[in-house]
């Protein structure tokens, strides 16, 4: 920005400054030269993006993104992003991050991960998806972690246009029920909902479920993770990586679209499950 005066830095020139200082005191392999450039390239955004996001939007893999940390001498990936974060905000002490001028704004970023999950919605990989549920005669929805209230979610709505829908968040459970899910006589669907972290006990399900020949609708954040290719069926949905903890936006959007294909297969049978809840609303609706 020549023959611009600027009275103060701008938001991410410390830790981008920072950043090259460091990676000048390391050897650093071609891949991590990449996520080191991209990071300082995009300071101060980049200090709230995931390894998943980081690893994408530099064109590497996770793995080599959380190598770059760990070449820079942090134990972890999220360590190295608390320290960026708390140069790019302006302070060497931990400081409450409340949306900062000239930082990310979290209902931006929260429509901008809308943005990008609008195409799946008029995707063929959701209308199979919807295709896989409505052939199914038993629905199971899997979330371990930050992914069980997700899980949750979808599941307490398809409960309400379908007769057998299932919840499955323990993980010391989770290859016996999928076990006895496979083996049924009852044509099932696993919905499997993996956002980050991921546990390694949701990708062991998912590929359980695979070699027993279950259909899967896995709803992933990232559609380059080593595991998708385990997945019948492959949804994505960005979270949003500017708050302390991810946003779920897009995954809840994702899912609602997934249960309203399968109600609009079926109009008629959807509308005589509604009504037969809306008699119960009386029973539990609060009413001052």
């Amino acid at each position: 920005m020549s023959g611009v005066a600027r009275s103060e830095a701008m938001p991410g020139d410390a830790a981008r400054a920072w950043l090259i200082d460091r990676c000048r005191e390391h050897r650093l392999s071609p891949a991590q030269r990449r996520v080191a450039q991209f990071l300082a390239d995009t300071m101060p955004d980049a200090a709230f993006l995931s390894t998943s996001e980081a690893a994408a939007r530099a064109g590497v893999s996770q793995p080599s993104v959380t190598r770059f940390a760990a070449t820079l001498g942090f134990a972890s990936y999220a360590d190295f992003r608390e320290q960026v974060r708390e140069i790019a905000l302006g302070s060497g002490e931990r400081a409450v991050r409340v949306l900062p001028a000239g930082g990310p704004d979290a209902v931006d970023e929260a429509q901008a991960t809308l943005d990008r999950v609008r195409p799946v919605l008029r995707s063929e990989a959701l209308a199979g998806a919807v295709e896989a549920l409505v052939d199914s005669e038993t629905w199971a929805f899997l979330g371990l972690r930050a992914s069980t209230a997700i899980a949750r979610y979808g599941a307490y709505f398809a409960a309400r246009i379908h007769d057998d829908v299932r919840v499955v968040i323990e993980a010391d459970t989770l290859l016996d029920r999928i076990t006895v899910l496979a083996a049924s006589e009852r044509r099932s669907t696993l919905v499997v909902v993996a956002m980050p972290r991921y546990p390694a006990a949701t990708v062991a399900a998912l590929r359980h479920a695979a070699a027993l020949g279950l259909t899967t609708v896995l709803v992933v954040d990232d559609p380059y993770v080593d595991f998708a290719a385990e997945a019948t069926h492959v949804l994505t949905a960005p979270v949003g990586t500017g708050l302390v903890f991810d946003t779920h936006t897009a995954p809840l959007l994702l899912l609602s679209a997934l249960i309203d294909g399968v109600a609009a297969a079926d109009p008629h049978r959807t509308q005589e499950r509604l009504e037969a809840h809306e008699v119960l609303v009386d029973t539990w609706q609060y009413r001052p």
